[in-house]
């Protein structure tokens, strides 16, 4: 037990040894079920499972955290419902799934460690947005968030995010999320051929509300933006399945095509890929709610909601692995 929670606390998995195997067609648990000392829901869809009987605000036991990660490798996002958490709680429970990412990155707020992002809509800001602070009047505020997987413009992604809901709007601002292993395996045989071998660059000059950054311009021609690029498929680390890849669609790039064809092939990925039949899409989302996913193996999106509504949250990243291809690269 010992070798595998050092493992998953923040070393890198090689490709040939995985902590947690799973097959590449694998039907995950869909029947309520326990671990231990927990108690695992899934959801009635391709991913996703309420967890019972863990309080982040205590500490945890080895057999508890191993249980853990076995359902997160199972279900890739897990939601825990009722936290009761302090800020140093909230980055306790992320140690567990990784080492913490400063978020220096994207943006981070004074009054806050800087592994915290703070995701927040401010209807007294909302009012005037010129007179925002730009960290704020350049965030996602609340507008709806494109299904997307977090830095993947990053040469090393995250392996996952840990989200954390203060204060919920009645209504909206649900998050959603991709079972990317499954639009893999049903990849029709003319995809896959097209994706073999081939890496895709990914931009980062919008944010996931598809706002400009400050300091990025859209890049006047995208097969010659420098971008870091990534395989449009990726062996996950700890369970060493093969999911699909896509990242994020905005300038995005497949190398070695014409702009053309990869426009042509990135409309039809992501068309597929976005099908009901991958979507835990949820129903609500409350204060308290934790949600840990897996940005390795599911994609994610946030529906709008009123602006007059106050909403805070607060999230965490867990470093990542290099990310490793199924297959060798055919355009360099």
């Amino acid at each position: 037990m010992t070798s595998i929670l050092s493992e998953i606390a923040g070393t890198k998995a090689s490709t040939d040894s995985f902590p947690f195997p799973r097959p590449q067609v694998y039907k995950r648990p869909r029947e309520p079920y326990g671990i231990g000392d927990i108690e695992v829901i899934p959801a009635n869809a391709p991913l996703g499972a309420e967890i019972r009987g863990v309080d982040f605000s205590k500490p945890l036991k080895d057999p508890t955290i191993e249980e853990l990660h076995e359902a997160w490798a199972d279900h890739l996002v897990l939601l825990w419902r009722g936290q009761q958490l302090e800020i140093e709680d909230h980055l306790g429970a992320g140690r567990i799934f990784g080492e913490l990412e400063e978020m220096t990155h994207v943006s981070v707020d004074e009054r806050l460690p800087p592994e915290i992002l703070l995701v927040d809509n401010e209807p007294d800001l909302n009012k005037d947005l010129t007179s925002a602070p730009e960290k704020y009047s350049q965030g996602l505020q609340a507008k709806p968030v494109r299904w997307h997987t977090d830095n993947s413009y990053r040469d090393v992604p995250p392996r996952g995010s840990l989200f954390y809901m203060r204060v919920a709007p009645p209504t909206g601002a649900i998050t959603h999320f991709l079972n990317m292993y499954d639009a893999y395996n049903d990849l029709p045989a003319d995809l896959l051929s097209a994706i073999r071998g081939r890496w895709s660059k990914q931009d980062r000059t919008l944010n996931s509300a598809e706002t400009i950054q400050p300091g990025r311009t859209p890049p006047a021609d995208v097969s010659k933006a420098d971008s870091v690029a990534h395989p449009l498929a990726r062996i996950h680390a700890l369970t060493g399945r093969t999911a699909l890849y896509l990242g994020r669609r905005p300038y995005q790039y497949i190398c070695g095509r014409t702009i053309e064809e990869s426009e042509q092939l990135l409309d039809q990925l992501w068309a597929f890929a976005r099908q009901e039949k991958f979507v835990w899409r949820r129903q609500d989302q409350r204060a308290g709610d934790l949600i840990l996913w897996d940005n390795r193996c599911a994609m994610h999106s946030r529906d709008p909601f009123d602006p007059n509504h106050r909403r805070i949250a607060h999230r965490l990243q867990m470093a990542g692995e290099p990310v490793v291809a199924p297959w060798p690269r055919i355009d360099i």
